[in-house]
């Protein structure tokens, strides 16, 4: 099936596709604003896996495909049912989430949305049930707003949020999200960046990852660090970031020294430490005998000097700065 309906796609479709990812999509959206589309309709479906209409769906899977039993094939899996608690429960709508032919199905049933949407010369940027429509001021978004909810709830028997779908400004950082991105503009342009969102639950993440209750060996928690840290850039690493990174690069390296120090408990082993990372003997007893907290003691620049960055990347330590500077000396 999919060889067939690739082809029948939006250009403007992203989610599930081969070659085309979530940045992809954020970068179609800055495009459209750049030629003057500064006003989006973030559309939020409503359990949109559980909602799909069985008969909607194998009549459009039946006007591209003429072997009816490949549409009996895909009824059978609609109406499989669903395993809750051990009781199987038959479905009448929707489509398994966890299913391998959902992804397909659910580009099927939306690409009726993205073909109408074409048509109109509407910008629709879609990535599985995450949808922006653009429009060139708020009148006209506040237009589609009103059309694309009843072609939704009309046409394709879908639930619109309507608390949750809005007409935005594209620049308006608070309210406009897509994917965990938004955009911003400045002096140079319009540019890519990570939601505020999404950098507060990195940093949450980090912080947990990195708690002094956790870090009960250091090395096994750096490479957790690295695989979370890792995964994100690669997902958020075409944003503009550098200076927002840099702060938390310097806040993340705080508190694995902070945790190394608590780590060495006593006076005396904290000492020794230090002096075995080549601090005089003087200011190790000084810092080992600080009666300031971990926080603040592992900020000064005696453990700074002794827990330096190079000794940390040797440890296993995932420079955020470092790596989001290679990644675009690479692109």
């Amino acid at each position: 099936m999919i060889p067939i309906y690739e082809p029948l796609f939006s250009e403007n479709s992203y989610g599930y596709r081969p070659g085309r990812s979530a940045k992809d999509a954020i970068r179609k959206v800055k495009e459209y604003a750049e030629q003057g589309y500064t006003h989006a309709v973030s559309l939020d479906l409503s359990k949109y896996f559980d909602t799909m209409n069985h008969t909607i769906l194998l009549n459009v899977l039946r006007r591209d495909i003429k072997d009816e039993r490949v549409i009996q094939m895909v009824k059978r899996y609609l109406k499989s049912g669903v395993m809750e608690n051990g009781v199987v429960i038959e479905t009448g709508e929707g489509a398994s989430q966890g299913g391998n032919l959902s992804p397909l199905l659910a580009n099927v049933y939306l690409n009726e949305f993205d073909q109408e949407y074409r048509k109109r010369g509407v910008p629709c940027i879609r990535y599985a049930d995450d949808i922006v429509l653009l429009a060139k001021s708020e009148r006209a978004a506040k237009r589609l707003l009103e059309t694309s909810t009843k072609y939704l709830e009309g046409t394709l028997k879908l639930k619109v949020n309507q608390e949750k779908s809005r007409v935005v400004s594209v620049f308006a950082i608070r309210n406009f999200k897509f994917l965990g991105f938004a955009l911003g503009r400045n002096g140079a342009g319009i540019y890519v960046r990570v939601h505020p969102k999404s950098w507060k639950k990195f940093k949450t993440t980090l912080r947990e990852l990195s708690s002094r209750r956790r870090c009960q060996s250091i090395r096994p928690s750096l490479e957790k660090i690295k695989v979370y840290a890792r995964g994100w850039l690669n997902y958020y690493g075409t944003a503009s970031m550098k200076n927002n990174l840099d702060d938390l690069n310097g806040w993340l390296y705080h508190r694995i020294r902070m945790c190394i120090w608590k780590q060495w408990k006593l006076p005396r082993t904290k000492k020794r430490n230090l002096i075995k990372l080549g601090i005089p003997e003087y200011f190790a007893c000084m810092a080992a005998n600080s009666r300031k907290g971990y926080w603040r003691t592992s900020n000064t620049s005696t453990v700074k000097r002794a827990l330096s960055k190079e000794r940390l990347i040797r440890s296993g330590f995932y420079d955020l700065a470092i790596a989001y500077q290679s990644m675009h000396v690479n692109c």
